[in-house]
C-alpha cells in the first residue's frame, strides 16, 4: 500500500532574519489581496465597463486610465505583474529566488522558439518580457549551440523540444518536453526547499489528472511522453495500474486521495473536471498558506507571489468571461474556496 512521508503537507522552511524586512512588507500588503468575497462581486458585473467599476478600488485601479477599449484588459494584467515581479526583485535578499520565480517565463520562451523554427514562422510577439535570461541571449545560445550563459535546463528543454517533435512530428510534444525538464529543474535543482515541494506535489497531481484524461481519450499509449518524471508519486505507479480506478485505489492511503476522490465521483456523473480543478487549486493553495505562517523566512515573500499570481489568472478568467457573456455560475464554479 502506497504512502507518502506527510499526511497533509511536508514541512518545509528555517527562520532567516535576514528576510524579516521583506516579511513585514508582505503582510502590509496581503490584506490587500482579493479574496473570495471580492472575485464574487466582480464576476457579478453586468458587462467589461461595470467591473472596470468595481475595480476603481483595488490595487488595479492606477492601470485603469491605461484601458482604453476591452481588448486592452491585458495590460492591466501585465502592470500588476511588472509590479509584483519587481517587488520580489527589491525584496529577495538571495539572488536566485528572482531567479526562480521567472524562469518559468524562460521556459515558455522556449516553448515559443522551437515552434518559430520547426514551423518557420515569427511567434515574436508569443515572447515574455518576464524571463529572468533575455531571449537574444537564449536565440544565439541556442543558434551558436554554446549553452555557457544558459542555465542547464534551459538547453535540455531546448534539445529535447527538438527531438520530441521530430520523433512523432505532433506538436504537444514540444510542451511536454519543455515541461519535463521545468519540473525537473524546480523537483530537484531548484535552491529553495519550498519550491521543490511545491513542484513535486504539483507533477503528483498533475500526473493523475493526466492519467484520467488519456484514461477519457483513449491515449494512454503516450502516458511515458507526457508524465512528469518527478514528484513525490513513483513514476511506475501509472504504468503499473490498469485503469483510474485502480490507481485511486493505489493512493488511498495519501493526502491525495481526499482531494481527488469527491471530483472525480462528479466526474463520472456529469463528465466534466471542473470540481477536480478547483480541489486540486485548493490543495495547492494551501500548501501556499502553510508558507505565508511563517514568521521569518522567504517562504512568506514566496507565499505572497504565488497567492499575487492567482489572483491574477482568476481576474483573467472573469474578464474573459465578461467579454464573452458566459453565465456567472462558471466563473464560480471554478474560483477555489482557498485563496
Amino acid at each position: 500500500m502506497l504512502r507518502l512521508p506527510f499526511s497533509k503537507y511536508p514541512s518545509f522552511g528555517v527562520d532567516n532574519p535576514e528576510y524579516a524586512y521583506a516579511c513585514g512588507r508582505v503582510r502590509a500588503l496581503e490584506p490587500k489581496l482579493m479574496d473570495r468575497v471580492r472575485l464574487e462581486r466582480l464576476s457579478t458585473a453586468k458587462d467589461f465597463e461595470d467591473l472596470l467599476k468595481l475595480l476603481q478600488d483595488t490595487e488595479y485601479s492606477k492601470y485603469l486610465n491605461e484601458i482604453h477599449k476591452p481588448g486592452d484588459y491585458e495590460v492591466l494584467l501585465r502592470r500588476e505583474n511588472e509590479r509584483l515581479l519587481s517587488l520580489i526583485s527589491e525584496l529577495a535578499v538571495d539572488p536566485w529566488v528572482e531567479e526562480d520565480l521567472r524562469l518559468p517565463y524562460d521556459f515558455l520562451n522556449v516553448k515559443v522558439y522551437v515552434k518559430s523554427i520547426i514551423f518557420e514562422k515569427d511567434f515574436s510577439s508569443a515572447f515574455s518580457r518576464f524571463s529572468y535570461y533575455p531571449v537574444t541571449l537564449m536565440k544565439h545560445a541556442f543558434e551558436a549551440g554554446k549553452y555557457d550563459t544558459i542555465p542547464g535546463a534551459i538547453s535540455r528543454a531546448y534539445e529535447n523540444a527538438i527531438s520530441s517533435f521530430y520523433e512523432r512530428k505532433e506538436i504537444f510534444r514540444i510542451d511536454t518536453a519543455v515541461d519535463r525538464e521545468m519540473f525537473k529543474y524546480f523537483c530537484s535543482e531548484s535552491r529553495i526547499e519550498f519550491l521543490r515541494i511545491y513542484y513535486s506535489i504539483k507533477a503528483d497531481l498533475q500526473n493523475i489528472v493526466t492519467c484520467l484524461r488519456l484514461e477519457r481519450m483513449e491515449r494512454t499509449g503516450i502516458m511515458k511522453a507526457v508524465l512528469l518524471p518527478c514528484g513525490f508519486l513513483p513514476s511506475e505507479l501509472f504504468f503499473k495500474v490498469s485503469d483510474f480506478n485502480a490507481l485511486l485505489h493505489e493512493i488511498r492511503q495519501t493526502p491525495y486521495y481526499e482531494v481527488i476522490a469527491p471530483g472525480y465521483a462528479i466526474y463520472q456523473k456529469v463528465g466534466n473536471f471542473v470540481r477536480i480543478e478547483r480541489d486540486l487549486a485548493n490543495y495547492l493553495n494551501g500548501l501556499i498558506k502553510e508558507a505565508s505562517k511563517k514568521d521569518l523566512g522567504v517562504e512568506t515573500l514566496l507565499a505572497y507571489y504565488f497567492k499575487k499570481k492567482n489572483e491574477i489568472a482568476l481576474l483573467r478568467m472573469i474578464i474573459v468571461s465578461k467579454l464573452n457573456e458566459l453565465p456567472r455560475e462558471l466563473v464560480l464554479e471554478r474560483i477555489p474556496e482557498v485563496l
